[in-house]
């Protein structure tokens, strides 16, 4: 393949360079006041950069403020970025990241997340990539509103970019145990220092196990627990000040039980489809937002294995940066779970109906970039881009009733180029314009095996292409030296997919019609400021999305109520983030941040019926001879117009005591959201707020020792992370048919029930 022999080609010039060129030493350092409030440095623009100069709507995650919420995954940064909102699915191929109430909700491989979850530079291939632990990080940087300029694979809805630690100039260690009362374990060990005096080395290693926070009665086990063994290794080669080169290399293996909904709300007395009476599934178990008990048959699982690797290199050519990123990463996870609800043999087999199957998926990716020296008048980015996913799901519905059998592969290939620059005209004012042309190409294959109600086996295949320019435009004004403000306008894209969801119902549907790109309009007004000494930093942002072609899972009465994935209308997100840093003293620092978001439906006239939804709710017949309801002004998934969190850090000197005082305290509150683009009102979750908090001793000298006492869900709120009206399995009438059927159930969050913990830190 041509394109390989460049990028091959590229790797090798670059990598001789350093010997053609002349070596420059050059270093600057500026002493800080200590009192104010220390920068952050992010690289949201692809330069390094203060957060305060930004024209960028972004939130910064510190290693240190993860693990105050008790973070290490993916969910736990909701409570610490406000527009950011996370959907837990059946597994974690089918959870839902949104920003500013913006997400994909699909089952299928062959479209792209709205959000784009990067590590390392790198974009993730399938959503559940994006789910391992979060080990060794260094920053978390949130960009909100669409991304489709500077980053290599475009985001219509934004980016969360994790940075992992890089290899220390001195040779370090640390440790962490944590250990809680609700049976969680997770060790971790890291190593970093010189090799030689151009080669430096970065080890990381971490266990996790968690026994889970569900009850399954039918076995006497604690269930929706997960196990995972995560390792990340670099090496970074600095022969000069002017080349350097970072070899990456990760894997990850998550073993889950999970994920088993407990029941909420149910008729009394009703029976399953499949015949089995609500006295037995729910024998022992109270329904309610307080229960946590289940009975199924077989346990839920899903267990997922990734690996893979990038070469970073960047060449300093003239006053300029040459980068370039090579990546390639494979990622495969096996799912199982109960279909009939039913206990032990039936339909001719040993656990009754399950289902299951892989998704596998392998990403190969190049991005090649020239930098421009920051601090002149004209500063720039100019690159080009290369990606191919391949991805591919199996699934597989055993027995004599709905049987399935089915393998669905996914390809897509982009190449882009792009630029963006910043000139500043005058002094303080400075315009901000930046293009990007985007090819894809997808294609899709998909194949039945079995013959369920006179459906004969099935094969077929189709691909389309599309090329869209992206950009941004806007201006940048410094008022001070802590004060800057910004107005932008930005294209957002998002590719065109195929349906690979309701193939085994009618096959012929991916073919037919390959759901269109989903463009965004978004404007963007910024204010950035510092005071008091910059003890006080205030940041505000003012935002107007306009979303057309909305990619996202819907269920179509002509296919039986069956899920598939379409263009469902326009959709608009409107609202206002506030960011706020208090140093009140030297040992103490405020945060807080918060967020209201209007994120509605503008058009979706042939939007799907909830279950048992009537024509008094607005459930009518339509031009095809189903039923459908006009779905504008409807909030989008899992969207609470209302969010945010406050927190307190402080680190108290004790006197001549070998030990300083820590303690952290976090509160995050966010408004009633529906979990259903339907608005049914069976997935409300009403509005909620989860406080939590550390108190800890750390050795006062070197750092190197500290003991931290952790309680998360101090006040015991439950909450789900999803919550489904799956009336359709208990009544015997076609969707979308009334019902008096009531059966709503919810997937518990990790946190939605209080637990302690303590965490012992070491490090040299």
């Amino acid at each position: 393949m041509n394109i390989m022999s460049v990028l091959m080609a590229t790797t090798a010039l670059m990598a001789g360079m350093p010997a053609m060129a002349q070596e420059i030493a050059a270093e600057s350092s500026a002493a800080q006041d200590s009192a104010a409030i220390a920068d952050i440095i992010v690289t949201a623009q692809k330069r390094e950069q203060n957060i305060q100069d930004v024209p960028v709507a972004i939130t910064v995650v510190s290693a240190d403020a993860l693990a105050s919420v008790g973070g290490s995954q993916l969910e736990d940064l909701t409570k610490l970025a406000p527009s950011l909102t996370i959907t837990q699915g059946g597994d974690l191929n089918n959870n839902v990241i949104s920003l500013r109430g913006v997400g994909t909700s699909a089952f299928s491989v062959g479209v792209e997340q709205s959000v784009l979850v990067i590590v390392d530079g790198v974009a993730n291939g399938l959503p559940g990539q994006g789910f391992n632990d979060l080990d060794d990080i260094e920053r978390i940087e949130v960009l909100r509103g669409p991304q489709s300029t500077l980053f290599g694979k475009a985001a219509s809805a934004g980016v969360i970019s994790v940075t992992t630690r890089a290899p220390s100039d001195n040779f370090t260690g640390e440790a962490q145990i944590l250990v809680t009362d609700d049976n969680e374990q997770r060790y971790s060990l890291g190593l970093s220092g010189p090799i030689t005096s151009t080669l430096g080395f970065r080890i990381n290693g971490s266990v996790g196990r968690f026994e889970g926070n569900i009850n399954e009665l039918q076995t006497g086990t604690t269930i929706n627990g997960r196990d995972s063994e995560n390792v990340r290794a670099k090496l970074r080669f600095e022969p000069s000040s002017i080349f350097d080169a970072t070899l990456i290399g990760f894997y990850n293996k998550t073993r889950t039980d999970c994920c088993a909904f407990v029941t909420i709300e149910r008729t009394p007395g009703a029976v399953s489809s499949f015949g089995l009476p609500s006295s037995v599934s729910l024998a022992g178990i109270t329904p309610g937002k307080d229960n946590f008990d289940v009975r199924v048959d077989p346990i839920p699982t899903a267990d997922s294995e990734s690996y893979g690797g990038s070469l970073a290199m960047n060449l300093e050519v003239g006053s300029h940066t040459l980068t370039q990123i090579f990546a390639m990463a494979h990622y495969n996870s096996q799912d199982l779970s109960d279909f009939d609800g039913s206990f032990g043999p039936g339909f001719g087999q040993p656990n009754g109906l399950v289902q299951g199957g892989n998704f596998d998926g392998n990403t190969l990716s190049h991005e090649l970039r020239l930098t421009s020296p920051g601090g002149n008048a004209l500063q720039y980015v100019i690159g080009s881009f290369y990606a191919r996913n391949a991805n591919e799901r199996t699934f597989r519905r055993v027995g004599p009733i709905a049987n399935a059998n089915w393998v669905g592969r996914s390809t897509s290939e982009t190449i882009a180029v792009f630029g963006q620059a910043d000139w500043e005209v005058v002094t303080g004012s400075r315009i901000i314009a930046g293009l990007r042309v985007n090819h894809e190409d997808v294609s899709f294959q998909y194949q039945r095996f079995n013959s369920n109600g006179g459906n004969p086996p099935f094969f077929t295949t189709g691909d389309a292409a599309d090329t869209a320019l992206t950009g941004k435009f806007g201006v940048q004004q410094d008022f001070s030296n802590d004060v800057m403000a910004f107005a932008t306008y930005s294209r957002g894209y998002k590719g065109q997919g195929f349906d690979l969801t309701s193939s085994f119902v009618r096959p012929t549907h991916p073919a037919s019609r390959p759901i269109e790109p989903e463009t965004a309009d978004s404007y963007e007004l910024g204010l950035r400021s510092s005071m008091f000494d910059r003890r006080v930093t205030v940041n505000l942002t003012a935002f107007w999305t306009d979303y057309d072609n909305f990619q996202s899972q819907a269920l179509e009465p002509e296919l039986g109520g069956a899920f598939i994935l379409a263009n469902v209308g326009s959709v608009r997100t409107r609202g206002v983030e506030s960011e706020l840093f208090v140093r009140a003293t030297d040992w103490l620092r405020f945060n807080g941040s918060a967020a209201y978001i209007d994120a509605k439906v503008r058009s979706y006239p042939n939007g799907e019926c909830y279950f048992g939804q009537t024509a008094a709710q607005g459930c009518l017949p339509n031009a095809t001879g189903g039923r459908s309801q006009d779905l504008v002004g409807a909030a989008l998934p899992n969207s609470p117009e209302w969010k945010f969190n406050v927190g307190a850090d402080m680190n108290v000197p004790l006197g001549n005591l070998p030990v300083d005082l820590t303690f952290n305290s976090n509160y995050t509150w966010q408004s009633e959201a529906f979990f259903a683009l339907t608005n049914d009102p069976a997935t409300r979750q009403d509005a909620y707020g989860i406080t939590n908090l550390s108190i800890g001793f750390e050795e006062k000298k070197s750092q190197r020792y500290s003991i931290t006492l952790l309680a998360r869900n101090l006040f015991d709120v439950n909450y789900f992370g999803t919550i489904r009206n799956d009336a359709s399995s208990f009544a015997d009438n076609p969707y979308p048919n009334a019902s008096p059927v009531t059966n709503i159930i919810g997937l518990r969050a990790r946190d939605s029930a209080r637990y302690l913990g303590v965490r012992l830190a070491f490090r040299y």
